[in-house]
């Protein structure tokens, strides 16, 4: 992966929130949440999807059987750019 997408990766990493700063409100998160998850499935056309939390993550366990939250975010945009960063440079960091 070059530097500057680990750059990248670092800067939106460090935006991430923990998944005990939210309590759950209905189907979601108050506040609301945005995961980036990691699919390890042959029939997922992206390794690393993202969505609302945790309404996304339970789609893609019914979909794939399992997935593995990397990242919350407070902005749905911080999640789409870590999935669409680590698409890109196909690792973890």
């Amino acid at each position: 992966m070059k530097h500057s997408a680990v750059t990248q990766i670092r800067r939106i990493a460090a935006r991430a929130i923990s998944p005990s700063s939210l309590r759950p409100d209905g189907l979601l998160t108050a506040p609301r949440s945005y995961g980036t998850y990691e699919v390890r499935d042959s029939r997922a056309t992206r390794r690393f999807l993202f969505g609302n939390h945790p309404v996304r993550m339970q789609e893609l366990e019914r979909e794939f059987g399992t997935c593995r939250l990397l990242y919350l975010f407070r902005r749905r945009e911080d999640a789409a750019a870590m999935a669409a960063a680590l698409n890109h440079g196909e690792t973890m960091p």
